[in-house]
């Protein structure tokens, strides 16, 4: 076992390299190993002129890996009773009842499987605005009967999740998210699902990496490429869970951590029966994408699944695009997450970091576990 001071000095050196090489711009990694925090590094530059380093409460859009922290909330609710995972979305959301999506559960929508992923047309104002995206999808068509195929909801979890959770609880969505997930872990000043005043200043400005081909303005839409939604303060400070959090670093690892076991005195976030439950594949046989390990085909109940083929969802969490991650190995009792303002096609240093001898098994990229001192 490397002793844990080296570990962090070798990670730290990583980091500094990634940054001084010019594959990142600014970054930060943190893991929990037994609920406890052993590493919390940064490196690097919050804005693309260098006029802000990186701190441990920057604050980086991290896109999907935003939608785990969503999924532990919507689950929270389940556990407490509020609503199940075999409600049907019309019994809570009665508009939404309609076009084919009459038997449409709970569970469709944390696995999706509910045909609705593609994104309603609508403009800057529209997107931000939760009464007419929600009425949009409530409205839409799904692409075939609800739960027997899935494709990936990149941006209609936006609505899909809150649509269902703000009608069991009463509750704005970014609200729950606070009172069941952020609170409960003291990341309240970390997690935004729609940035403040504080946030806006120290938020992490995002580049293109050197292996994205570069765009052209003519080529830009609302939504794509992805981040170009997020140059919009007006979408920055909504409510969009599938796209649009704004996190570190500790607050993704100390979320994972939380699922695992106690975290500072506090009891996992989910029951064990429910974390059972979320990291069981529920993949089809013909669903429509190849079957590829590690991938974001292989969904739990919201959470991706990896790990060994006889022990899928051993590993599980959320990345986003460009590079950011959020990983919990149950086995290992270990959680990371890893933040960037450097969008990547191939995330360089957050693979090197997940080779790293001391953290993976080559083998199968799985963290060993780390002897504190």
């Amino acid at each position: 076992m490397i002793p844990l001071p080296q570990l962090r000095r070798q990670i730290r050196q990583l980091l500094d390299e990634a940054v001084s090489s010019g594959e990142e711009l600014g970054c930060q990694l943190a893991v929990y190993l037994d609920g406890e925090q052993i590493l919390d590094e940064w490196a690097g530059w919050a804005d693309p002129d260098r006029t802000r380093r990186v701190e441990a409460d920057t604050v980086f859009p991290v896109f999907s890996t935003g939608k785990g922290f969503a999924v532990t909330a919507l689950l929270h609710l389940i556990e407490q009773g509020r609503l199940h995972l075999d409600d049907r979305g019309a019994d809570l959301w009665p508009e939404f009842g309609c076009n084919g999506k009459e038997e449409l559960k709970v569970w469709h929508i944390l696995s999706h499987r509910t045909g609705l992923f593609e994104t309603p047309p609508c403009t800057e104002a529209e997107l931000i605005d939760r009464d007419i995206m929600q009425q949009r999808i409530a409205e839409a068509v799904p692409a075939w009967r609800p739960g027997t195929r899935a494709r990936y909801q990149a941006i209609t979890f936006s609505w899909l999740v809150p649509g269902v959770a703000e009608r069991a609880t009463g509750k704005e969505f970014r609200s729950i998210v606070r009172d069941e997930v952020a609170s409960p872990l003291g990341i309240e000043s970390l997690l935004f699902y729609g940035t403040t005043d504080d946030a806006e200043q120290r938020r992490a400005v995002l580049v293109r990496g050197s292996d994205l081909p570069p765009v052209k303005p003519e080529e830009k839409t609302l939504l794509s490429p992805l981040e170009n939604a997020i140059t919009f303060e007006s979408v920055r400070r909504a409510c969009l869970p599938g796209f649009n959090c704004h996190t570190t670093a500790r607050a993704i690892a100390k979320h994972y951590a939380a699922l695992l076991g106690e975290v500072e005195g506090m009891p996992p976030l989910l029951s064990r029966a429910m974390l059972d439950r979320a990291t069981t594949l529920t993949r089809a046989a013909d669903d429509p994408v190849p079957l590829v390990p590690g991938t974001w085909e292989l969904f739990g109940l919201g959470y991706v699944l990896s790990g060994p083929k006889d022990d899928l969802g051993r590993i599980f969490g959320h990345g986003g695009y460009g590079g950011s991650e959020g990983i919990a190995d149950r086995k290992m009792r270990l959680a990371v997450g890893y933040t960037s303002n450097s969008l990547h096609l191939n995330p360089r240093t957050r693979n090197r970091i997940y080779d790293h001898k001391s953290l993976f098994h080559s083998c199968a990229s799985l963290f060993e576990k780390i002897q504190p001192q």
